[in-house]
This record gives structure tokens, sequence and C-alpha cells, in this order.
């Protein structure tokens, strides 16, 4: 187990407009903003989720796309670096008309319907991603 402690730093409260890319618009977010560090937790709905699943057998991410509007159901995750510069890690269960679930790691491709994200960000030495935190 490795160990990070911090101080609790700023609260961005972010609307996201429909059409966003999730991922790319957090990232630009954390890059423009200096947030190097911090966790993340979000609500809402997309109109296309594009997911990965670790398949721990082979070693490798499957990727998976649902092009229908789905509602975040929990989505969470946070921000490291990689190569010096931010990197958003973010995971969401979705729920569809039916209410069945699917959920996974998030790649950019994710379309914002409505969304809104709580980054708080973390005062301390930020982790080099590698992986997990």
């Amino acid at each position: 187990m490795k160990e990070f402690n911090f101080d609790p730093g700023r609260i961005h409260l972010l609307s996201l407009s429909q059409g966003d890319d999730l991922v790319d618009t957090l990232t630009s977010f954390a890059r423009s903003n200096d947030v190097l560090a911090a966790t993340i937790t979000f609500l809402g709905s997309v109109s296309r989720a594009d997911l990965s699943w670790y398949d721990p057998d082979t070693g490798d991410y499957r990727t998976f796309v649902r092009e229908e509007q789905l509602e975040v159901a929990g989505g969470t995750g946070n921000i490291s670096l990689y190569e010096g510069q931010p990197l958003v890690h973010i995971h969401a269960v979705f729920a569809d008309s039916t209410g069945q679930t699917i959920g996974g790691h998030i790649n950019p491709g994710t379309t914002v319907f409505a969304m809104e994200a709580t980054v708080q960000q973390l005062v301390g030495d930020p982790p080099e991603f590698w992986g997990t935190l």
C-alpha cells in the first residue's frame, strides 16, 4: 500500500455543456487551473459512453461504447500527474431507460448531455500516476 497525505484545497463546482467530451473538458479545466491533485465526483447524463474494462487474465483493456441516453448513477475519480501533466482518471456507473446498469473506466469520447462535477483540490505533493491510486 502507498499513502499520500494532503490538505483540502479549493472546491470547484463545474457545469459542463451539452456536447462536451467529459474527459477532455475535465482535463482542460485541470490544466488551465493548475489542478495537480484532486478528487472528482459528478452526476448528470451522457448521450454516448466510451468505457473500458481491465481484463486481468489478458492484461488488456477492453473498450465498449453505448450510443444512447444514459443517466450517471455514480461518477468518481481523481486527478494525478502523468509525465508532469494533470491526468483525469474517472469511472462511472450508468443506467439506461430500463434501469439496467453498465460501468467502467471512462475514456475520451464520452459525450455530455447534462453534467455537474465537483473537483476538490488536494494540497500537497501530487502523486505521479502509476496505474491505480
